[in-house]
């Protein structure tokens, strides 16, 4: 039974200009005739030179750095198109994994997701970064089943309408933070309220990394934030099992995965104690304002 194939927007929410140039052009050529890109711009004083922009693609900004979640939120306000893909700015999709999302929500899923795996552009992964620590780089572990995460994230806009759902802006990055959690959270409160969700088999798309990220103090800082998201989307038991399993199935030696398992899963804990510390303090101080990117 053929199905009629709807046109997309690809949007990618972005606060680094210097990636948005690539990821354009790239995104460009996945376009099919009807398609559209949507960019929004999240606290970029100057806007990057894009070249020549095609007739199919929009450009909003957010004077300040308002947050990814509150990004996404503002692409499913705009979007013309029923259904939409957020591709974020280090994502390297296909037009296999556009056409394959654009097939699934046609016939019906209301959001959809694929294989996201790191491309560590010719630097070897350092010793403290197992498949255990990949998802703390928004990369899906290659022996771990896939869930749907935001770097390639793609839905029903109608169907989302809806069902009343929008991003938590509580969560996600921000400025000088490492947020998470707003994706995974979207997507567990549509699936709750009826939402159907896919995973493209044998889909994948392409997290490019830098080398400025392959340093224990970033993979240490994002487990902190990791805790704190957790703690703000209450979801901290789950949280902490979920991190723990997803650290100690590594794939690798004991001794190292120990190690790891205990070194990430300690800082996690941390994040979690310093949320519910600064969220105890607000309760008590209702009047004082929240620190940028603590919302």
């Amino acid at each position: 039974m053929s199905v009629e194939l709807v046109p997309i927007t690809l949007a990618i929410c972005s606060n680094r200009p210097s990636l948005l140039p690539n990821v354009i052009q790239s995104s460009i050529g996945l376009l099919g005739p009807d398609d559209r890109i949507l960019v929004v711009m999240d606290g970029i004083p100057v806007a990057p030179d894009f070249g020549i922009l095609p007739p199919a693609m929009t450009v909003i900004a957010n004077n300040t750095n308002r947050g990814l979640a509150h990004s996404r939120n503002r692409v499913l306000k705009e979007c013309v198109t029923r259904l939409v893909i957020f591709l974020d700015d280090d994502i390297v999709a296909t037009r296999e994994a556009v056409e394959c999302a654009r097939a699934a929500l046609s016939r019906g899923a209301d959001v959809i997701g694929a294989r996201i795996t790191a491309d560590f552009q010719s630097c070897r992964p350092p010793w403290f970064l197992s498949a255990g620590q990949l998802h703390y780089l928004g990369s899906h572990s290659p022996i771990t089943p896939v869930s749907i995460w935001g770097g390639f994230l793609g839905m029903d806009i109608e169907r989302i309408r809806l069902l009343g759902v929008d991003f938590d802006e509580r969560l996600g990055r921000t400025a000088g933070t490492l947020g998470s959690a707003e994706d995974t959270t979207f997507v567990r409160t549509l699936v709750s309220r009826g939402g159907q969700q896919e995973v493209l088999p044998g889909v994948e798309v392409r997290h490019l990394i830098p080398a400025s990220r392959l340093r224990l103090a970033y993979l240490l800082r994002r487990a902190f934030w990791q805790g704190r998201s957790e703690h703000r989307r209450h979801a901290v038991r789950g949280g902490l099992r979920k991190e723990w399993s997803r650290n100690w199935q590594a794939g690798c030696s004991t001794p190292r995965r120990a190690t790891l398992t205990a070194l990430f899963g300690a800082v996690v804990v941390a994040g979690v104690v310093c949320e519910a510390l600064a969220d105890g303090y607000r309760r008590q101080h209702p009047n004082m304002s929240r620190p940028s990117g603590s919302r």
